[in-house]
Formats: structure tokens, sequence, C-alpha cells
């Protein structure tokens, strides 16, 4: 067997999704020879069983209001380089049909305007007749508010989003592999990175951006403090009469007053590969999944729980009352969450494995600067000026 590695690189980054397209892509750009690793969609998703993306859609919500300052900040520094990304790479991935966040939860409306106000974020406070006077084909309780987000807000397609970040790693002169990563060693002050297909790469450094199925790829003595969660999400499709009604819808997010599932978030109209528009609904609290190691593919492979997209399904006909659908239809989803609500950017000491982990549902907006400050620490040792690396310091698990 050959022993020399098929590619040799500065920084070997396993998992071509939204924060490891959008890591290699910094790198690339910062100077490094960059590999980037990760498989290509799969055709048949019940067919398949080696790892899974959760980007495999055409609409995430996007937007800087957000009750959390910390979270608002870091997607606002993304959106504001969507335009020049769009145009360096020649692939459109954001429309900025604008954002709705709306709740009967005063303290949820208050804490996000407060946010916006700090920002200087583009946004009009809307009561609940104002609401119905500015988006007539929604129905919503009595006593509900609003916060909209104008141009900053809308939705990204994540595929092509992938697709913008991939094609920068390129123009960089970097490389792209659509492989799996296998397994992870460190050879003295190198690493040895090993496809599922055997190919083996040599790195000096290596960061893992691999989403739910990271884990796997880092061995150690202690268990990350992360949590692999499922979610659910519905997909209803438009009769070409209320795509045309719906043309100039936001994206949504409502605020319920129950803890239990918190609310959903609502994309607009959106045309998917299958050539048909869906609306999809989504909702905003995903549970934990017992198991991830025997589970995950399998949740992957299948179409979600069929109680929560019954009550999704519901919440769909409440909030559009007189839209009709020609056919719905669900799907999986999971994300990892971390026990601090922020991102894991930082090097596990024991094996000098970089990572950039723990999306919390949220980061598929914000990737890119994700992929920045991520890039910067594994270039200088430390995240951006800008922000601190408390924020972002990996946490275990007690034993």
């Amino acid at each position: 067997m050959n022993s020399s590695p098929d590619f040799v690189c500065d920084v070997c980054v396993a998992g071509k999704g939204l924060l490891g397209s959008a890591a290699a892509r910094h790198l690339a750009e910062m100077g490094l020879n960059v590999l980037l690793l990760g498989p290509d969609e799969p055709s048949v998703r019940s067919e398949h069983f080696g790892v899974f993306g959760s980007h495999y859609d055409s609409g995430r919500v996007t937007r800087i209001i957000d009750t959390d300052l910390y979270c608002a900040r870091i997607a606002e520094a993304s959106i504001a380089r969507y335009s020049d990304l769009e145009e360096s790479s020649g692939i459109n991935f954001f429309e900025s049909v604008g954002h709705l966040a709306i709740s009967p939860v005063k303290g949820y409306i208050s804490d996000i305007t407060n946010t916006a106000r700090r920002l200087g974020v583009d946004f009009k406070s809307l009561t609940d007749d104002e609401l119905v006077n500015a988006f007539p084909y929604f129905s919503f309780d009595d006593g509900v508010s609003g916060v909209y987000e104008h141009s900053t807000g809308g939705y990204v397609n994540p595929r092509n989003l992938i697709k913008a970040q991939s094609e920068m790693v390129l123009n960089a002169e970097s490389e792209i592999l659509a492989e799996a990563v296998s397994t992870i060693e460190k050879c003295g002050d190198f690493f040895e990175v090993f496809t599922e297909s055997g190919k083996k790469v040599r790195a000096n450094e290596v960061l893992v951006a691999s989403g739910v199925f990271s884990e796997r790829l880092i061995q150690g003595s202690q268990k990350l403090d992360l949590e692999i969660c499922e979610s659910t999400v519905v997909l209803a499709e438009l009769r070409e009469e209320d795509v045309i009604g719906l043309g100039e819808m936001p994206s949504v997010i409502f605020r319920h007053e129950s803890e239990v599932e918190k609310g959903v978030y609502l994309l607009p109209p959106i045309r998917y590969p299958d050539r048909k528009t869906y609306i999809k609904i989504g909702h905003s609290e995903s549970r934990p999944m017992s198991d991830p190691a025997t589970n995950l593919v399998k949740w992957f492979q299948g179409d979600g729980d069929q109680v929560i997209a019954d009550w999704l399904q519901s919440q769909l006909f409440s909030l559009l009352p007189n839209t009709s659908f020609a056919n719905i239809k669900t799907e999986s989803c999971a994300v990892s969450r971390s026990s601090t609500g922020r991102q894991f950017i930082d090097v596990i000491d024991e094996s000098g494995i970089h990572v950039l982990l723990a999306g919390n549902g949220y980061s598929a907006k914000s990737s890119d600067e994700l992929g920045r400050i991520a890039a910067h620490k594994i270039i200088s040792g430390e995240v951006p000026d800008e922000y601190s690396d408390i924020d972002f310091e990996l946490k275990y698990k007690r034993k």
C-alpha cells in the first residue's frame, strides 16, 4: 500500500456544509492552502446510510433582530457580506423579502426591539391592527404585535450559499473533495485525515465542522457538552394562483406564549429543486434525540415526527386560512445544541483538532461570520478582536 498522501494542505476542513464551507473560504482567502472535505447531497435520502447534512434545503430564515445581542451581532456581520459574496461568486442565495417577528409575549417583542435599536436595524414596530393591514393574507390572534425588519431580513438558500462559498474556495486556488472523512490521526506535528474511500490527506491543521456527525471524528477521553436534537418540518405545496398572491410574503417567526414548543418559523413561497413551490413551516424548539449513535441516520432517512407534523400543519392552516395547498409532505432535520447556546470555536487540547460546532438552530444566516471567526482562530490562536474567546470556549460534559 502506498503510504504517500493523496493531498497535502495547510488546513483540512472536515465538513462541506454551511459552517465548513464558510471557514474554508475565509482560510483560503487569508492565504492558506485548504482542502474542504464533505459528501454531496444524497439523491435518495431513505437509501443513504452515510453522513447527512441539515443544509439539504432551499430556505432558511435570515434576520438581524433577535432577543440575544450576541446572535444579532454575528448575523449582522454575515448579512453585511451577502451582496459581496453573491457578486464575487456569481451565485445568488439571499432573498431580501423582509422578516416579521410576531408574538403576544410583550417581553419577547421588547427584547427584539431593543436589540434592533442598539444595532441600528431598519425596522418597524406593528400593532395587531397594523399587522392585519400590512399582511392581509395572515390571520393572527388578538393581542399580538410585531417587528418588521426591512432589507436585511428574508431568507437564504442553503444549497446556493454553500455553492457560493465553495466557488470562492476554488477561486482562491484551494481544493474541494466530495468525500466524507473517516478518521483523523495526529502524527507528530501534522495530521493524517482519511476519507471513506481510503484517500489520505496530510494537513498541518484540521478543522472539524461536520454538524451533528462531528463527534464521531473527535475521539477523546472527554465528551463535548453537546446535544443532538431532532426537528420536523412541513413543506406545503402551493397552487400557482396562491404563489402570486403571496409574492411579497416575508419570512416569519411566531413566538407563542407556551414554553412547550415556543413557536414556529415560516418561509415564504420558495421553488425547490423538484420545480414545485412550497411554504415551509418548522418548530422553534427541537427535541433531544435519544441515542444518536443508533438513531441519527435513521432519523435523517425518515420523515420526522408525525405528531409534530400534524401540529405544524394546524399552525400553518391557522396562519394562512385562505390559502389552499396542493400537497403536504414532511421532512426530518437535526441540529446540535451547546450548553451555552453559543458556538464552539476552539481547539481540543487532547488532540489539537480545531472545531466549529453547535449551530444551535440559527447558524445558517450567520455561517459566513462564524466561518471567519474560526479561520481567525486557526491562524492567530484567538478569535477576532470584536469578540471574546470565552464566548466560543469548548465545554465538556461532567462525568
